[in-house]
Order: structure tokens, then C-alpha cells, then sequence
């Protein structure tokens, strides 16, 4: 079978199935954070769905593209303007459906979709999203305690999660520029 002017068609043309899975998680993470925010919300607005549907599809299409970052600001603003408990248990659900959002098209750009994923990759990916949703469930457990005892506490817990979370980034990050052993 010959495509363009007579090249050949390879097996290596076509998108490996690790590209597949990712691709599907991108738009299966983006979903499940809008349907998560309706059921916190306790109601549906379809144009949420579709926009991020769309936007989703485009980070799945070209995950090196800026649309990951729309549709965690359109998850974001749904969510601050429909869930009105921020310390609801269902934040944590959101937060792990963001997470494999965003760590699925992150994985996506570091391999083209002809690419197979060796199981050192998709352990190392796999770490590196739970460490994500530990995080999540950790600071959701001392919002939702210190709340429940301060309420006003949480104009002395913002700045502090923010020093967490960096000295963690820079930690992750001092971490993930190692080589590994195999390199």
C-alpha cells in the first residue's frame, strides 16, 4: 500500500498503543474533573462538558500545545463557581482526575506516537502521578482539619501550602533531572 506519491507504509507509521492509552487518558481525565465537579455541584452544565471535551481532544491530538492549560483554568473556574464546600471530599477526586489529565499529556510530549513505552517508563510516569495524588489527598486532610478547628485558619494555611508545595516541586524536580540507572 503506498501513500504519498509512492512511500512506503510502515508498521512504525502507525501510533504505538502506549500513544493510545495516553491519548485516551488525556480525555478521560479531563471528563471525569467536569463530571466530578457536577456531583460535588449537584448539577450539569453541558457547555462545561463540551468546551472541555474540545480542548481535551486538542491536547490529545498535540500535547506539546498550550490546551492542557485551558482546561485546567475551565475545570478550576467551574469548580470555584459551582462548589461552594471547598473542603469537600470530592475535591480529592477532581484534583486525581486533573492529575492523570495533566500527567498523561505531559507523558505524551516526551515520545512521538510511533514510540513504544518500555515498563521503566510507565513506572517512573505512574510514580510521578501518585506522588501527585498523595499530595492532593495530604493537603485536602490539613485543609479540612485545620477548617474544622480554625475556621479563619485558612489566611495562615494558604501561604504555608504554598512554601510546601514549592520546597516539593523543587524537590520533584531536583529528582526527575537525575539519570536514571539505566541511562
Amino acid at each position: 500500500m503506498t501513500k504519498n506519491g509512492g512511500e512506503q507504509s510502515t508498521f512504525r507509521d502507525q501510533p504505538d498503543i502506549s500513544a493510545v492509552v495516553l491519548r485516551s487518558l488525556i480525555l478521560l481525565g479531563a471528563i471525569a474533573a467536569v463530571g466530578i465537579t457536577w456531583l460535588a455541584a449537584d448539577r450539569a452544565f453541558p457547555g462545561v462538558m463540551v468546551l472541555v471535551m474540545l480542548l481535551s481532544g486538542a491536547c490529545a491530538i498535540r500535547p506539546e500545545s498550550h490546551f492542557g492549560i485551558l482546561v485546567v483554568a475551565v475545570v478550576t473556574i467551574q469548580w470555584l463557581a459551582v462548589v461552594h464546600n471547598h473542603t469537600t471530599p470530592w475535591s480529592i477526586a477532581v484534583a486525581s482526575a486533573l492529575t492523570v489529565f495533566h500527567t498523561a499529556n505531559a507523558a505524551a510530549t516526551v515520545a512521538p506516537t510511533t514510540a513504544a513505552w518500555t515498563p521503566a517508563m510507565w513506572r517512573r510516569w505512574a510514580r510521578r502521578a501518585a506522588a501527585l495524588v498523595l499530595a492532593g489527598a495530604a493537603t485536602w486532610s490539613i485543609v479540612a482539619l485545620v477548617n474544622a478547628q480554625h475556621p479563619y485558619a485558612g489566611e495562615v494555611l494558604l501561604p504555608v501550602s504554598l512554601v510546601v508545595l514549592t520546597a516539593g516541586a523543587l524537590w520533584a524536580r531536583r529528582g526527575n533531572t537525575r539519570p536514571l540507572p539505566s541511562e
